[in-house]
């Protein structure tokens, strides 16, 4: 099966509302300063450039890989400092700024990325101070290796605080298991209690009357005695039945169904929505706890690698089958992994106990953008087949109707 995260990583070839409005600012920024340049071919000139360091950005922050994004970024600054002497009333520093904020981002951490960004703001200084005219203009870079230093601490709380969101995940799923394993040890215990005392107590009520019974028959008891003998012999068995019967659904304990992912979904520690579409039909037990584990696994895979990303859980009822698709959308632009691994075994996990059910499921890339998306289909089981109380769970679910649950919205700054 495909990696997770090598059809997740970063997509540099998305352009978000951010990068929109960076590249309209770029462009009034390279507007004023082509009216500020003096002349009509210092104009032109000033224009290429502004076009040239707009071109820079986009190389740096979409196009290029991340290992050659800094050559973008240096063209940004390059073509904003010729911009700032050509036109010094105009707003070429923009182009400047911009790229030092961006500067960090592109070089790995170390002495090469102190010296690249204390390099663009002793050139920044020198550059204000040569416009201005006075010494005090090299304090300006003082302001640009401020900017390429919040960048970093940016990126730094940025990383800490994904990787915190992932961790979460991770915890809630922990206590999500360790409450269930509390539940099924409760239940066993209910389940010991009962056998030890009630079933054991009807199998002596049972063996007591029959009993009574034969004594009654040796002594030629009339029919009106022996009869309701007989018959509070036969609910003492059917009670001994009964009771071991309820015994052993204590100690299995009842399966998840799908009317689980709602509370699934809702407790998840990001921006996650679960949207349910059709007239519910009924799944066979393990069918419905194979769908709730698989859209479990898939949302703790969603926090570990794309982190910040908001998840969509699809389920669609049909006549023959449930699809549940579950889908990210890809590490949001200029973040990186969370950093918590798997064990990866999951996604295969998925697949055999959804195979094991009767389903079918599909995990890869999305087809229609980033991001990975893991699809499955179960089929409904026949109403026979399927007992009472999953039924009655089935019903619980809105029938017939199109609803969406959203989940915590990203309360960890996703």
């Amino acid at each position: 099966m495909t990696n997770y995260w090598s059809a997740v990583g970063p997509d540099r070839h998305r352009f978000t509302r951010r990068d929109m409005t960076g590249a309209a600012a770029m462009l009034v920024c390279v507007a004023a300063t082509v009216l500020a340049a003096p002349g009509p071919a210092l104009k032109v000139v000033v224009g290429v450039l502004g076009l040239l360091a707009e071109l820079g950005m986009l190389l740096g922050r979409r196009i290029l890989a991340p290992d050659r994004a800094v050559f973008g970024v240096v063209l940004t600054i390059a073509a904003g400092f010729a911009m700032t002497l050509l036109a010094p009333n105009g707003l070429g520093e923009i182009p400047v700024l911009a790229g030092a904020a961006v500067l960090p981002l592109c070089v790995p951490t170390g002495p090469v990325r102190g010296a690249a960004v204390a390099v663009v703001a002793v050139g920044f200084g020198v550059a204000i101070m040569v416009i201005s005219g006075s010494v005090t203009g090299l304090l300006a870079g003082v302001g640009a290796w401020f900017i390429a230093d919040r960048t970093v601490e940016h990126a730094a709380l940025q990383a800490e605080r994904d990787k915190a969101l992932a961790l979460l995940a991770e915890v809630e799923a922990t206590r999500l298991a360790r409450a269930e394993a509390a539940a099924v040890e409760e239940r066993g215990r209910i389940a010991r209690e009962m056998h030890d005392v009630l079933a054991h107590s009807l199998a002596g009520l049972s063996v007591q009357l029959q009993a009574v019974r034969a004594v009654a028959a040796r002594e030629g008891a009339s029919p009106k005695l022996t009869e309701p003998l007989d018959r509070a012999a036969q609910l003492a068995r059917d009670g001994v039945q009964e009771a071991r019967a309820a015994v052993g659904a204590l100690r299995t304990g009842p399966p998840r169904t799908v009317a689980d992912l709602e509370p699934l979904v809702g407790g998840f520690p990001g921006n996650s929505r679960l949207r349910v579409t059709g007239r519910p039909g009924a799944l066979a037990p393990e069918a419905g706890h194979a769908v709730y584990r698989a859209v479990q696994e898939a949302l703790t895979n969603a926090a570990r690698y794309a982190t910040g990303s908001p998840v969509e859980v699809n389920v669609a009822w049909d006549a023959d089958e449930v699809r549940v698709v579950v889908r990210d959308h890809g590490l949001p632009a200029g973040r990186g992994p969370s950093g918590i691994q798997g064990s990866g075994s999951g996604l295969h996990g998925m697949s055999e106990r959804i195979g094991q059910a009767g389903g079918t499921v599909a995990a890869g890339p999305a087809p229609d953008g980033p991001g990975w998306r893991v699809a499955l289909r179960m089929p409904v089981a026949a109403p026979a087949a399927v007992p009472p109380a999953a039924e009655g769970a089935a019903d619980r679910t809105a029938g017939g109707t199109s609803r969406e649950t959203g989940g915590s919205g990203g309360k960890m700054g996703a």
